[in-house]
């Protein structure tokens, strides 16, 4: 009976049903939110994962691309190039004559 003296003293005009009503329905919003958070946390850590996946794919394709512009410019490349494609002959050093000065 105490307990009734108290709650009617705090909220007079509430009766004991509403007030674990209302309880209950913050106990039930509580543990939805709960809920909510803890599918929040497995949606996000998805995310991330899936962000670092995606990051490691494109470093591996940032190496590779890299790799090729280095192949590329080298001279053996740009010597088959010359000779393939532009009809370039390779001048063997003693016959090569520069201008005087």
């Amino acid at each position: 009976m105490s307990e009734n003296l108290q709650l009617s003293t705090l909220y007079p005009s509430m009766s004991r049903s509403a007030l674990i009503f209302l309880a209950l329905v913050a106990l039930a919003g509580l543990t939805l939110w709960y809920v909510w958070q803890g599918w929040q946390i497995t949606y996000l850590s998805s995310k991330v994962i899936a962000s670092r996946l995606e990051r490691d794919e494109l470093l591996a394709q940032r190496d590779r691309l890299k790799l090729e512009v280095i192949r590329a410019w080298s001279l053996e490349n740009i010597e088959r190039i010359a000779k393939e494609r532009l009809g370039m002959k390779k001048v063997p050093p003693k016959t090569l004559q520069l201008p005087p000065p």
